[in-house]
């Protein structure tokens, strides 16, 4: 770069010899901006929640009010609702040609197949010594 007197300085020389600085405040001024609006908007957010939960625990506390008012003997448990929950692990039991043979050679279970599952139901049910308890032993590999 040719040397200049300071009269001879345009704004050419000046972005040639400082771009990578302009570019790099360019960068900082956007990252910045981008910053304050993702504040705006998380506080937007957190407010609602706020005004939300005054009304919730508002509303409760009018509710145990109302009872207290019509039933004074009665007793209200302290609860508080903690949101939803995710469904726990599940497990749902298959058997198929189930058996047990015993060392005398006899045979006192053969061919149980069905299922057990998850979230149902279910009873085993027979007079007894029909094998529901060896039916269960079984099932649990005792």
């Amino acid at each position: 770069m040719p040397a200049h007197t300071a009269s001879e300085y345009t704004w050419k020389d000046f972005w040639g010899a400082n771009a990578s600085v302009l570019v790099v405040s360019a960068i900082v001024l956007i990252m910045i901006i981008a910053v304050f609006v993702v504040d705006r908007r998380w506080k937007k957010i957190q407010t609602k929640l706020e005004k939300v939960t005054g009304m919730m625990n508002e509303s409760y506390a009018f509710s145990l009010n109302l009872v207290r008012h019509f039933m004074p003997s009665f007793k209200v448990a302290k609860y508080q609702f903690r949101g939803m929950r995710p469904k726990k692990m599940t497990a749902s039991v298959e058997f198929e040609n189930l058996g047990l043979d015993l060392k005398s050679g006899k045979r006192v279970l053969n061919g149980v197949t069905g299922r057990f599952e998850a979230g149902k139901m279910c009873a085993i049910m027979g007079p007894s010594g029909a094998g529901k308890t060896t039916f269960m032993n079984v099932l649990c590999g005792k």
